[in-house]
């Protein structure tokens, strides 16, 4: 091999193999067999691969007639692919010699794996804060998703993947704290937008991304991952936005990009254009705000206001699953929108709960809604098996 020629891997993504202007990609049409038989050389190319190991990756549960032929059958194919890429004598980079496999050494190879190891390493011994910062936003840059995707699923990957998974979300975790420090704002949101799509469930990074959009005035960017955040951690975990998340959402609809004198401009910007016919659904956090301005309007009017509580549970206390409730809760929301009066106001209040504000409504006539609304939902979800329970209360003026 020439010394120019260097055979660079991916293994974080994606799988590909490229050499100059060649590349080869895992999606090309060959046996899935051939392309975990590279990659295990590959990943373990620091050791020697028995025969009797290699056979119990690629056929952990299938009886094959004769797996040794077979596997120098496999063998001569994965030189061909590697062949393809120019390289004259693609023996070289895959030995055969006493019943055992190997991914030769000496052959001139570069893979991300390596290069991401290597910048983490570099970093954590950097005593220049401007260099180590430069560090990891290049190893964040070089992580472009997990260890071999494609193969998750195998028990050797798992613990390969899971290893490098957690040293990424450690990097991206170091940086951001570096970076928002710095007030580098646009660097935060580039990280955190790729960094939410490989771990979609780390708060912190969406913590970062929201912060971040908030400080570069994209407000509405803000309110829509907000949002999304919410409904992701509702729908797959059952929980609610933190404070810091709820404290965020605040600032989102509370900080002004500039003071405004012209009240028509303001008047423009709060208007609602189309109005919807059916009821008010917002946060949780703006509800309490409503609540406690209609208790205190009350108290001053004595106007009547009853607040209602509509819970989702299943028979027998069985426990939903969270897919499951997440399909029903929206359901019900739509339900909720379509029977409560326009000036109506709801929210979400749990998992499995919404909050309902009846404003200028009668015990009587309070209970009505809630039972057109829990009569409604038995018809819409009728299998389903789940049931509905509510509960009204006058809310107490103050005083």
């Amino acid at each position: 091999m020439e010394p120019e020629q260097t055979l660079r891997i991916n293994m974080l993504g994606e799988f590909t193999l490229t050499n100059g202007e060649h590349t080869i990609k895992a999606e090309c049409s060959r046996s899935k067999k051939l392309w975990t038989f590279l990659q295990y050389l590959i990943t373990f190319r620091d050791k020697e691969i028995s025969q009797d190991e290699i056979i119990e990756v690629l056929w952990p549960d299938d009886d094959i007639d004769d797996p040794a032929n077979t596997l120098k059958t496999l063998l001569h194919r994965a030189r061909g692919t590697v062949s393809e890429l120019g390289f004259e004598n693609a023996k070289q980079f895959i030995s055969y010699s006493k019943g055992a496999y190997r991914w030769t050494p000496s052959v001139n190879c570069a893979t991300d794996v390596e290069q991401f190891d290597q910048l983490r390493s570099l970093a954590s011994l950097a005593g220049d804060r401007a260099k180590k910062t430069e560090l990891l936003l290049m190893a964040a840059d070089i992580y472009r998703g997990d260890f071999l995707p494609k193969m998750s699923m195998e028990s050797w990957v798992v613990p390969i993947s899971t290893y490098y998974h957690s040293q990424y979300t450690d990097v991206v975790h170091e940086v951001l704290d570096i970076l928002n420090s710095e007030a580098r704002y646009p660097e935060i949101i580039k990280i955190c937008q790729k960094a939410v799509i490989i771990e979609p469930y780390d708060e912190k990074f969406h913590f970062f991304l929201i912060s971040a959009l908030i400080a570069t005035e994209a407000q509405h960017a803000a309110l829509q991952h907000y949002n999304y955040v919410t409904d992701l951690f509702f729908d797959q975990f059952g929980i609610t936005p933190s404070k810091e998340l709820t404290a965020l959402y605040k600032n989102i609809v509370r900080v002004s990009k500039s003071l405004e004198l012209d009240l028509n401009v303001v008047k423009e910007d709060l208007f609602e254009g189309k109005i919807s016919r059916n009821a008010f659904f917002c946060e949780y956090a703006f509800f309490k705000d409503f609540y406690r301005l209609e208790a205190r309007s009350a108290a001053r009017t004595g106007r009547v206001l009853h607040l209602g509580m509509i819970t989702v549970t299943g028979y027998d206390e069985t426990q939903m699953k969270q897919k499951q409730l997440a399909s029903i809760m929206e359901k019900l929301k739509e339900i909720i929108s379509d029977t409560l009066r326009i000036s109506d106001i709801f929210c979400r209040y749990s998992t499995a709960q919404y909050l309902i504000m009846l404003p200028s409504a009668s015990y009587e006539n309070g209970n009505i809604v809630l039972a057109r609304i829990s009569s409604s939902f038995r018809v819409r979800c009728s299998k389903a098996n789940v049931a509905l329970q509510y509960k009204l209360l006058p809310v107490d003026p103050l005083s």
